[in-house]
């Protein structure tokens, strides 16, 4: 790896985990629970094919099935998701330098930062726990259109903890 003068200077930060970040990954790690045993019971007690496609009305269209294995995905992809933003949160020093132009607040932002990307991992987390809970129910007994709202709230979190950070961000400058 090549190192510039720029990475020897970074300032060296072992910041311990706060109590609400401490709580975030408990509450993240209890959810990747909860999608390992929606993919355990999908795959023992659903039938192979399963709907994967419905109205906003929570009506199934009957051309668009799949098999009971994407819940497995889902579960893959939320461990995928929380291993990334893992290992991003430990190398945010590298990441965050470039806005940390003073050793004045440095540590405020690498908490603000730890900060979002436990948040990330808690909403996206929760919104495959949704996704699979909402295709097993699908596949069990239909769903309603208040399912569908619920789902469209938590697509919307992401983007709104990424806004707020950067507000946060800005005040910090």
């Amino acid at each position: 790896m090549l190192s510039s003068p720029s990475t020897r200077c970074r300032p060296t930060l072992r910041l311990t985990l706060e109590a609400l970040e401490r709580r975030i990954e408990l509450i993240t790690l209890l959810v990747l629970l909860l999608i390992a045993t929606l993919s355990g019971w999908g795959l023992l007690f659903l039938p192979g094919t399963i709907p994967i496609h419905y109205s906003l009305s929570g009506s199934i269209h009957p051309d668009l099935n799949g098999s009971k294995w994407i819940l497995v995905l889902f579960f893959l992809l939320a461990l995928a998701l929380y291993g990334l933003l893992s290992l991003l949160s430990r190398w945010l020093r590298s990441l965050h330098y470039p806005l940390a132009t003073s050793t004045q607040g440095v540590e405020r932002r690498y908490r603000l930062g730890r900060l979002l990307l436990a948040g990330l991992k808690l909403c996206l987390s929760i919104l495959l726990a949704y996704l699979s809970w909402m295709f097993i129910q699908g596949a069990t007994g239909g769903l309603n259109g208040w399912i569908f709202l619920g789902f469209l709230f938590l697509a919307g979190l992401p983007p709104l903890l990424v806004i707020l950070y950067f507000i946060q961000a800005q005040r910090l400058r």
